[in-house]
């Protein structure tokens, strides 16, 4: 995907924020996602977002959810992280307490969730999928995050036209995000150009992360618990992060943090000679 200039630094970002009159939650999600590890795109896509908000007219209550995004993130590597700051800002912009994230899968056509044996097309199925789930009328704003890992395959066909075409009359009462693995560029394209049927689409892609990452996270997690390691504590961090990854369980930055709990603990039970 290439490597993306942020169009704002740290300071200008709270500036901005500042001169707008905007409420506190946005400078203070842009400042949390500015200090993520990687996810150069999703910093970008905040950062435009906040610089279109600044020249909204009418106030920030007025702007309705008119774009989707699509998600390209691997399991474990902060897609919910990304989608809490993703909520924040907008409570800022919104002007609202608490912009709530729904997390769903638009689950593929099943002959056993038909209602009736007169609705038993793949494209009644998954409508009836669509309302049954929650997905179409909900009672407050919020972003809706839906997960298509499934319908990688199956985005040309018309059940899945027919769930856009209904997804996209609910964007004054939601912001629909579309989430799937971290794909290759070919694939990410063919997605973008599904969904535009019926979207205008941004699309953030977090690339696979590299042991530095993971490794770099860890220590930024030790440092929060004021703690310090030596070179050879750093050595042997780095070497568990490896083996970890290693293993077939091994889910991002979620796995970081187990394991980082899990050498502290072991770390004050022979200290305490628990």
């Amino acid at each position: 995907m290439g490597n993306i200039t942020l169009p704002f630094s740290q300071n200008e970002l709270a500036e901005i924020a500042a001169e707008s009159g905007f409420s506190d939650p946005i400078s203070e999600a842009t400042r949390a996602a500015l200090d993520l590890i990687g996810a150069k795109e999703f910093k970008r896509y905040l950062c435009d977002t906040m610089e279109v908000a600044t020249h909204m007219s009418g106030g920030g209550e007025m702007f309705v959810f008119e774009r989707a995004v699509l998600f390209s993130i691997n399991d474990g590597d902060g897609l919910h992280t990304q989608l809490r700051l993703l909520a924040r800002l907008w409570e800022g912009i919104w002007g609202i307490k608490k912009i709530p994230v729904t997390y769903k899968e638009l689950r593929l056509p099943d002959r056993m969730d038909a209602k009736s044996f007169e609705k038993l097309s793949d494209r009644d199925i998954v409508l009836a999928n669509l309302s049954e789930d929650g997905l179409l009328s909900p009672s407050f704003l919020r972003v809706l995050c839906l997960d298509i890992t499934k319908w990688i395959e199956r985005v040309e066909r018309s059940e899945f036209r027919a769930a856009l075409s209904r997804l996209r009359n609910t964007t004054e009462e939601q912001l629909v995000v579309f989430r799937v693995p971290a794909v290759d560029e070919l694939t990410l394209r063919r997605l973008r150009e599904a969904i535009g049927w019926f979207f205008n689409v941004d699309v953030v892609y977090t690339p696979p992360c590299a042991i530095d990452d993971y490794y770099a996270y860890a220590l930024q997690r030790v440092e929060k618990r004021g703690l310090e390691l030596d070179g050879e504590a750093r050595e042997a961090l780095r070497r568990a992060l490896e083996l970890r990854r290693g293993s077939g369980g091994f889910w991002g930055f979620h796995s970081v943090d187990v394991l980082i709990d899990d050498m502290l603990f072991a770390a004050l039970r022979g200290k305490y000679a628990l």
